[in-house]
């Protein structure tokens, strides 16, 4: 379970590995997740982080950028297309961060990491959950385990 508090160093990259970065988090303090049509269509779960809490450590040169918003540019792989970070500058949340996937860290346990759901789909931005996250694929695999549907 990944409750302990305490910053850590953690790894990530991209799906084809070509994109590396380590970013320095808390991830008892919480992520977020979004309705608003990005967010619910890429599955991104986000992450803060300081500037000076995040490091690429490869694949600059596989980085395209397709979009970006006025608070965010987001970068994706040339190479397998996923979003493992983005970067921005808004001074209500303290101006210039990294937002990290974090499903793009590297052997990562999120068991048990709160999760604060936001509604962006309708612009408000209002928090309409803290919930601790539960995967749902352990023990999934186990010996004698059941599915939960029939074929």
């Amino acid at each position: 379970m990944t409750t302990t508090q305490g910053t850590t160093t953690y790894r990530g990259s991209c799906r084809c590995g070509a994109i590396r970065f380590e970013a320095d988090l808390d991830l008892s303090r919480g992520t977020s997740q979004c309705n608003c049509s990005y967010c619910s269509k890429s599955g991104w779960w986000g992450i803060l982080a300081r500037p000076d809490d995040f490091r690429l450590l490869a694949g600059a040169d596989e980085i395209v950028r397709l979009g970006s918003s006025p608070a965010a540019e987001r970068p994706r792989c040339r190479i397998c297309g996923i979003e493992a970070f983005g970067h921005g500058d808004v001074p209500e949340i303290g101006g210039e961060y990294y937002a990290i996937n974090v499903r793009c860290l590297d052997g990562v346990d999120l068991e048990g990491v709160p999760v604060k759901y936001l509604d962006g789909k309708h612009d408000t931005w209002a928090e309409l959950a803290v919930v601790l996250y539960t995967d749902p694929f352990v023990g999934a695999g186990a010996p004698g385990a059941k599915p939960a549907w029939k074929p």
